[in-house]
């Protein structure tokens, strides 16, 4: 098993160990995140940089370990530079990081039917899923 099997089944256990709470509880999820994750990982400037720092280490990780040739390999490298952007978004503008995902969390509470939100839940399992797939039996 190569870096790029394993990144692969990491990003997509993530995924779904992400977007499973959103299937069967969309609003208690949602709640847990904006009151619970949010608030521990964006509460001050220094714990948003710390997040950035955490963001760096993966950006880091996707576009130095050695992934081979291919569209898999390039989307992930693409991927890494996403994240270097947002990393270094989390440490020059901290406090527009958190207005941002304080919004997008309110926007997800209160605009967005729970339907919705529990397809896009399905769709991140599925995208976790298919990660794993690819990770197994594709690379």
């Amino acid at each position: 098993m190569d870096a790029l099997a394993i990144i692969c089944i990491v990003i997509g256990i993530g995924n779904i160990v992400e977007n499973l709470p959103l299937v069967y509880a969309p609003s208690a999820a949602l709640r847990f995140y904006n009151r619970v994750a949010a608030q521990v990982f964006l509460s001050t400037n220094a714990r948003c940089r710390a997040l950035g720092v955490v963001v760096a280490t993966v950006a880091m990780a996707l576009f130095l370990l050695p992934s081979g040739d291919g569209p898999l390999a390039e989307l992930l490298h693409a991927v890494g530079w996403f994240a270097a952007a947002q990393a270094l978004w989390f440490w020059i503008l901290p406090d527009s990081v958190r207005r941002v995902a304080n919004a997008i969390y309110s926007f997800l509470e209160n605009s967005v039917p729970t339907p919705v939100v529990r397809v896009l839940g399905v769709l991140g399992v599925l995208a976790g899923s298919a990660f794993i797939y690819v990770g197994i039996y594709v690379v």
